[in-house]
């Protein structure tokens, strides 16, 4: 049974790369958890994800834990950006340094 849930997250989380190619690796389960769990239909419907006001707080412990600083601004400036995109412009907190 454990095998088939890590075979899943492995898929998982290889769909999220090919999808969100701009992620770095560190923050890839980050988003395959929140964005898996949020309702939404598909992994780059950005307007559902980002009108989730839970969106942040969901994402941002996860890549504080998983990546270094560069990647952590990263992951914040690209999740600003793509709720921008799709209309949803949302607003997260400053990384901490």
């Amino acid at each position: 049974m454990q095998f088939s849930h890590a075979l899943i997250a492995l898929v998982a989380a290889g769909l999220a790369s090919a999808q969100l190619p701009d992620i770095p690796p560190c923050a890839l389960n980050c988003f395959v958890e929140a964005l898996g769990n949020d309702g939404c239909t598909r992994l780059t419907d950005f307007k559902c994800h980002c009108s989730k006001p839970e969106l942040p707080g969901q994402i941002t412990p996860c890549v504080e834990e998983a990546c270094p600083l560069d990647a952590r601004i990263s992951v914040s400036n690209i999740v600003v950006d793509q709720c921008s995109k799709a209309g949803v412009p949302i607003d997260i907190p400053p990384v901490d340094t």
